[in-house]
């Protein structure tokens, strides 16, 4: 019993997203792992207007999806707090992978998606005018 307390349980969706025609694909659909392992999810999609693919986890009993880091193009990020547990590899404009480098809290177990979308870093500069005295 006290084993199975210990066990950390990943349990990933295969998540199908429709977009422009194209499939957003997640694997595995489903793993068990123990703890101090590590695992690798992969995520593709063919969308060729995408640049970007994002990395959530939904932790278990909780509602929110946080978000782990994102890859755009080769470039990966990732959120404070999941710097030291996870990596990022791949290219966002096809594939990615999440490294989760080392289970070690029952926290780390829970629900992991990916996402895929299009980053626009061009924006609108607005003429500004001093107000008159």
């Amino acid at each position: 019993m006290i084993r199975n307390l210990y066990r950390i349980t990943l349990l990933l969706i295969w998540l199908h997203c429709r977009s422009l025609g194209s499939n957003v694909h997640q694997a595995p659909s489903s793993l068990i792992t123990t703890p101090n392992g590590s695992v690798i999810l992969s995520c593709n999609h063919s969308v060729v207007t995408y640049n970007v693919i994002l990395w959530y986890q939904q932790p278990m009993n909780d509602s929110a999806l946080k978000l782990i880091g994102h890859i755009l193009y080769k470039n990966p990020t990732l959120e404070d707090q999941f710097a030291h547990h996870y990596k990022v590899t791949g290219d966002g404009s096809a594939n990615s992978q999440l490294h989760v480098l080392k289970l070690m809290q029952p926290e780390d177990s829970g629900m992991f998606y990916c996402a895929a979308s299009r980053h626009n870093d061009s924006f609108s500069v607005l003429p500004l005018q001093k107000p008159s005295t």
